[in-house]
């Protein structure tokens, strides 16, 4: 595997690109060193291989409404213990048809440890603020705490998960506290609201030793399955399986081990029994035993790839059997009892390796005798890999964390050097294309220079043309109009008409100057414009009396279209308050700075109330115009009260 991180960073971008960047740039190989060094130390920790947890997933809050609801979840060990370390689990579910790793995980959270259950005197043992970033959700958030103790442990929560439907929750896959090799967590009374669906989402599920990181293991493979019993027609079939320990030992808990056989691999748990109960001895004939566990009377739900933890309350014994009434079906309508190892703990060490294994029956049928054994069941692996302490596998959990973020660290400088010089390369070889081609871009920017003034002498032209020769009609038009309408003696029929007319023309002309105005190259300014709108304004107003103020601004060639939008939304908005505002006075304001340009039109007429009145077609027109400029207007009336429109867009620069 060492070989194969070069490979990678080979990978990650064209061959030819590496091998040249490399030999340009010597901290590339070493970035190359550093990886292959990396991944042999990763090599070396347990491997990070997410099992299938059993029916249980964890703890799930109920819904909140903000992500900063603070809750606690409380851990009652039963006594004050000395506290080694602490793991917090993500977990993983499907949500609208998505399988989310670290599903609820919260944002933000501490975790604190005390004597009393209300936390005056609590010791902060984590805050996850300061944790260090994970490459993957599944590494559990771990808090290494020597010379710490306590009863009561509070994980509370700070910040939330928000899931895809905006709903804030909080969910954990489990919390392990270790106390000289255990789990002393393991069935602690668990406090805090919680939203329960069995089997998956309950308290107590927090504390049941199932994750979605399965067994404890090292990176050793292992070469057995472990322990196998004769295949049964009927689920229901007494059988017994025993280990005999070297000498009498103080028991503090037995954990079983499902098999997962690497001959098949997709049945986890295999051949668990369904029911069965745990009792330890100190004579082989059982007079007298202790309960360790009895599971007789409701199916044991199947653990996947997580170890059944078993308290023993220090009991004193040398034999410890496994007895089981229904049977797990294997396959093709057998049943049988499969088990990869069983492991008795005192003093947080495994006391059961090699110990001597009888049982009521056991398969040895050819060749998968080789792999099925009884002295499997305490050979110290379980069916794929080596089995390790709980302390030393969340230990190497959290380097392995570490070590893959460096590597993805490493794998990112080392991208963005290969990706640099290789471009450094590439904008050599385009400074030659480019001195090539300059004379060609100069030639293209010459001619577009004079395609543009020939557009604006077009321009120009047009402009001329339209004033000297329409607008002198139109105005022909409105003075003959004028004149009739003066006449005292024209005919009552004939005055409507003649007035249209007359009106008509007005407008036209203002709209034709309006265009002659856009069209002249020499009026694209800043100040232009604010001139030729303080012009227009009295001839929309009519007599209205109107206080125009202009803020300062520096001069700017504007575009073409931004002027026309301003223009005409000013326009519309004047007209509004002459057609429908029936007001007294009126006040235009033009400011915005360098950046923006605004205007603002203020009449002291009727109003209108907003939320019954959408404005009409005028108001629809104002809105288009500011879209079409990216920018925003805001009308503010009330009934009596006036309107105020505050039209506001970014400036435009002509281009030309």
């Amino acid at each position: 595997m060492a070989g194969e991180r070069e490979a990678d960073a080979d990978r990650s971008a064209p061959g030819l690109q590496h091998r040249i960047a490399r030999w340009i740039r010597p901290s590339i190989r070493e970035d190359v060193r550093a990886l292959t060094t990396l991944d042999t130390l990763l090599e070396k920790l347990p491997p990070f291989s997410p099992g299938r947890r059993g029916a249980s997933a964890g703890y799930h809050s109920r819904f909140y409404d903000s992500a900063e609801e603070t809750i606690d979840i409380v851990l009652d060990l039963g006594e004050s213990r000395a506290i080694d370390r602490v793991a917090v689990f993500s977990v993983s579910a499907v949500f609208q048809g998505e399988n989310i790793a670290g599903y609820g995980f919260p944002r933000r959270f501490r975790i604190e440890i005390a004597d009393d259950s209300s936390f005056e005197q609590a010791e902060l043992l984590l805050d996850s603020t300061s944790t260090a970033p994970l490459i993957r959700r599944e590494f559990p958030v771990q808090a290494v705490t020597p010379e710490v103790s306590g009863r009561f442990l509070r994980l509370r929560v700070l910040e939330h998960w928000q899931r895809s439907d905006e709903r804030y929750l909080t969910a954990l896959g489990e919390i392990m506290v270790l106390s000289g090799g255990r789990n002393v967590a393991i069935g602690a009374s668990v406090d805090g609201d919680s939203f329960t669906s069995l089997p998956d989402w309950s308290r107590e599920n927090l504390v049941d030793g199932q994750t979605d990181l399965g067994l404890p293991i090292g990176p050793e493979q292992s070469s057995s399955n472990g322990f196998l019993s004769k295949a049964q027609p009927e689920p229901v079939s007494q059988k017994w399986v025993q280990l005999e320990l070297a000498r009498p030992a103080r028991i503090e808990e037995v954990r079983l081990i499902p098999a997962e056989p690497f001959d098949a691999p997709s049945q986890h748990g295999h051949g668990f029994p369904r029911r069965f109960r745990v009792v330890a001895s100190l004579t082989s004939d059982f007079t007298s035993p202790h309960v360790i566990a009895d599971h007789t009377e409701i199916a044991f739900p199947n653990p996947g790839d997580n170890a059944v933890i078993l308290p023993a309350s220090e009991v004193t014994a040398k034999f410890i059997r496994l007895e089981v009434e229904e049977l797990w079906h294997i396959s093709n309508g057998t049943y049988s009892l499969a088990l990869a190892e069983m492991q008795v703990y005192q003093h947080g060490h495994n006391i059961a390796t090699g110990a001597t294994i009888t049982a009521s029956d056991v398969f040895a049928k050819k060749p998968f005798d080789r792999v099925w054994k009884p002295e499997f069941l305490v050979d110290g692996y379980s069916s794929q890999n080596q089995l390790i302490g709980l302390d030393q596998w969340l230990s190497g959990l959290a380097q392995r964390a570490e070590l893959e973020w460096k590597i993805e660290s490493t794998q990112t400088r080392l991208q963005r050097t290969v990706e640099g010089t290789t471009t450094a390369l590439l904008f050599l070889a385009a400074g030659l294309i480019a001195a090539l081609v300059a004379l060609t871009v100069n030639t293209l920017v010459r001619r577009k220079r004079a395609l543009a003034r020939q557009r604006d002498e077009m321009r120009t032209r047009i402009a001329r043309d339209l004033h000297d020769d329409l607008g002198s009609r139109l105005g022909g038009m409105r003075l003959i109009s004028e004149s009739m309408l003066a006449d005292s003696e024209l005919p009552s029929s004939m005055h409507g008409d003649l007035a249209l007319i007359h009106r008509g023309s007005r407008e036209a002309t203002d709209a034709m100057r309006d265009i002659v105005w856009l069209l002249d190259n020499s009026e694209i300014s800043r100040s232009k414009l604010v001139a030729h709108i303080r012009q227009v304004t009295p001839s929309i107003l009519g007599g209205l009396q109107c206080e125009f103020t202009v803020d300062e601004a520096p001069e700017q060639a504007l575009d073409f279209d931004f002027r026309r939008q301003i223009l005409f939304a000013l326009k519309e908005c004047l007209a509004n308050v002459t057609k429908h505002a029936n007001a007294q006075r009126v006040q235009c304001h033009i400011g915005g700075g360098a950046n923006r340009f605004t205007f603002e039109v203020s009449d002291d007429g009727k109003g209108y109330d907003t939320e019954k009145t959408g404005g009409g077609h005028g108001l629809n027109n104002l809105r288009s115009r500011a879209d079409a400029l990216d920018g925003e207007l805001a009308v503010f009336s009330r009934p009596g009260e006036g309107t105020h429109v505050l039209f506001d867009a970014p400036v435009r620069i002509s281009r030309t």
